[in-house]
C-alpha cells in the first residue's frame, strides 16, 4: 500500500494543491497508522511502514518542527524531572552586618529564568543574611561552551527575542516588553512596561492613530537612548494605530552584561541594600559558599512552551543540554549543588557542553529510534536554521516512536490542539482532535504530530511546502492533509 501511495498525492489531495495554488512537487508528506504499533521484546524501534508518502524521502527543512525531534530526544534522555539550576555564591558567609565581598551567579542554562523569577532568587539571597555587596557581580557562563554568535545573522532581525542565541545565564529574556492599553476618549494608549530595570525611565502613553494596523511595530517609533547621567531612556516618537487594539511589543536592546546588570541592580537595591560593584565575567571559585539557589519548572513543563508557542530559546537550550550526557553531569549534577543546603561549597566546575556534544547524543538517539542516518539533521534544537534538513519519512518514524515512548503523554500534551490553543488556535480543521507542531519560514511551511481520525484510529502526520511561489496557498493546503489524515475511512 505504501509503495502505491508514494506515487503522489491522492485525487483530494492533487485537487486541494491546485486549489491553493500548491506545486505538487514541492511538498512532502508522510501518514503512518499508529492503532497496533507495539515496541517488539528487546525494545528497539521498528521500521514502519506509511499509509501515504509523498517524496518522503527528501531532505527538506523542517523549520519549528524541529522542534518534535528536540522536545522528544529530551524528555527521554533528560528525563521528566530534568530541571537546570541557577546558583548565587560568595566566598564566605555574610558578616554580623551583613556584608559580602563579590558574588558570583553561576548560569545552568535555565531558559525560563524570567525577570520574576530572578527576582526571586535575589530575595533568596537577601534571606540569608546578605545586606550589603562589596564587589562585582561575576556571571558564570561555562554550563555551555559555545562561541558568541551573531542574533542578526539568521534574518537580520538580532532585536527580536525569537533569536536570542544560547545563554547558560541567560535571564528576562534579555527582553525589555511593553504593553499598550489604548485609551480611545484620551487618544492615547498606556504603557505598562517589564521589567523595571535599574535606571530605565519610559513614558506613560503613546499616541493613537487613524488608519490600519499593519506594520506596527515600525510606526510605533522605539528607541532606546543611554543618557549622560548613565539612564536609560525608552522613547516611542511614532503612534500606535488604534485599529490595532491591545498590543504587546518585546525587544531586545542591551547587551548580556548590562542587562543582567540593570535587572540584579532593580532587584537588589531595594529596602536599603547595597551594591557597589559591576557586572563582569568570571568562573566560580571552587569552595565558593553557595548563597542561594533557584531551580527551574520540571521539562514536561516547559516542553509545553516549546510546542506549543514555539519558543527558540528554550528549545536551543535542550538541545543544548542534551551533550551533558556525554560528561558526568549527566545526572543533572552541574556544579551547582541540588540538596538545598545553603552555605554549601561549590565543587569542581565540570566541562561545558558544546553543540557537537548535543548533536553526538542526538545522532546515537535517533539511531536507536530506527532512523537511518543521514535522514534527520538537526542544527541547534529550534528551526532557525539553514542547514537543519529531515525527511517526512524519518519524521513520522520518529512521532511513532514518541507514540510507544514512556513520556508519550508528556509529549502529545505539550503539542498544539487545533482549535484550541498554540499556534494551531486558529486553524479549524479536525478542531480538538490533533495535537500538531507547526512551522514557518520565508520559504516554508510545514506541520508533523498526531491526528486522532473520525474513524477512532490515531496516525502520525508530517507534511510539508517549500518554495516562495508556493508559500501564499501554503498553510491551507497543510491544512488539507490534516483533514484527509482525519477522514480516513
Amino acid at each position: 500500500m505504501a509503495g502505491a501511495a508514494s506515487a503522489g498525492l491522492p485525487a483530494a489531495l492533487k485537487k486541494a494543491a491546485a486549489q491553493c495554488g500548491v506545486d505538487p512537487r514541492a511538498v512532502t508528506v508522510s501518514v503512518v497508522a499508529l492503532d497496533g504499533l507495539r515496541m517488539p521484546e528487546g525494545g528497539k524501534m521498528p521500521v514502519v511502514q506509511p499509509l501515504l508518502a509523498v517524496n518522503a524521502d527528501r531532505l527538506v527543512s523542517p523549520a519549528s518542527t524541529a522542534k518534535l525531534v528536540t522536545t522528544l530526544a529530551g524528555l527521554e534522555l533528560l528525563g521528566a524531572d530534568w530541571r537546570w539550576t541557577t546558583g548565587l555564591y560568595a566566598q564566605s558567609r555574610p558578616d554580623a552586618r551583613g556584608r559580602v565581598g563579590g558574588v558570583w551567579l553561576r548560569g545552568g542554562g535555565d531558559p525560563t529564568l524570567v525577570a520574576e523569577k530572578f527576582g526571586q532568587l535575589v530575595e533568596r539571597m537577601a534571606r540569608m543574611g546578605v545586606s550589603r555587596i562589596e564587589g562585582d557581580l561575576t556571571v558564570d557562563r561555562s554550563f555551555f561552551d559555545v562561541p558568541a554568535g551573531d542574533p542578526s545573522a539568521f534574518d537580520g532581525r538580532g532585536s527580536r527575542p525569537y533569536n536570542l542565541l544560547p545563554d547558560a545565564a541567560a535571564a528576562g529574556y534579555r527582553s525589555l516588553s511593553f504593553e499598550f492599553v489604548p485609551d480611545e476618549a484620551s487618544g492615547v494608549a498606556r504603557i505598562v512596561g517589564v521589567p523595571e530595570l535599574s535606571g530605565l525611565e519610559m513614558p506613560e502613553t503613546i499616541r493613537l492613530s487613524g488608519g490600519g494596523c499593519g506594520d506596527w511595530k515600525t510606526a510605533i517609533g522605539y528607541r532606546l537612548e543611554h543618557l549622560a547621567d548613565g539612564r536609560l531612556a525608552a522613547r516611542f516618537d511614532g503612534a500606535l494605530p488604534l485599529a490595532c487594539g491591545s498590543k504587546t511589543f518585546s525587544v531586545v536592546s542591551l547587551s548580556q552584561n548590562e542587562y543582567l546588570e540593570r535587572l540584579f541592580r532593580g532587584y537588589w537595591e531595594r529596602n536599603g541594600r547595597v551594591w557597589t560593584g559591576r557586572v563582569v565575567e568570571g568562573r566560580v571559585p571552587e569552595g565558593a559558599l553557595k548563597l542561594a539557589e533557584l531551580k527551574s519548572e520540571a521539562l514536561p513543563v516547559v516542553t509545553v512552551l516549546v510546542n506549543k508557542w514555539s519558543n527558540n530559546l528554550i528549545a536551543r537550550h535542550i538541545f543544548l543540554t542534551l551533550g551533558t550526557l556525554r560528561h558526568a553531569h549527566a545526572s543533572n549534577d552541574d556544579g551547582v549543588t541540588a540538596s538545598g543546603k545553603v552555605f554549601e561549597p561549590m565543587r569542581k566546575s565540570l566541562p561545558g557542553v558544546t553543540i557537537d556534544d548535543a548533536r553526538a547524543v542526538l545522532a546515537g538517539w535517533l539511531a536507536e529510534k530506527g532512523v537511518p542516518e543521514g535522514a534527520v539533521m538537526i542544527d541547534n534544537g529550534s528551526g532557525l536554521s539553514r542547514t537543519s534538513r529531515v525527511t517526512a519519512r524519518a519524521m513520522t518514524q520518529i512521532l511513532a516512536a514518541g507514540w510507544l515512548s514512556p513520556r508519550m503523554t508528556e509529549y502529545a500534551a505539550s503539542l498544539p490542539v487545533s482549535g484550541v490553543d498554540g499556534t494551531m488556535r486558529k486553524r479549524s480543521e479536525a478542531a480538538g482532535r490533533t495535537h500538531l507542531k507547526t512551522g514557518y519560514l520565508q520559504d516554508v511551511r510545514s506541520i508533523g504530530g498526531y491526528v486522532y481520525g473520525c474513524n477512532g484510529r490515531r496516525y502520525a502526520l508530517y507534511a510539508s511546502v517549500h518554495g516562495e511561489r508556493n508559500m501564499a496557498g501554503g498553510i491551507k493546503f497543510l491544512d488539507k492533509v490534516v483533514e484527509w489524515t482525519y477522514q480516513q475511512k
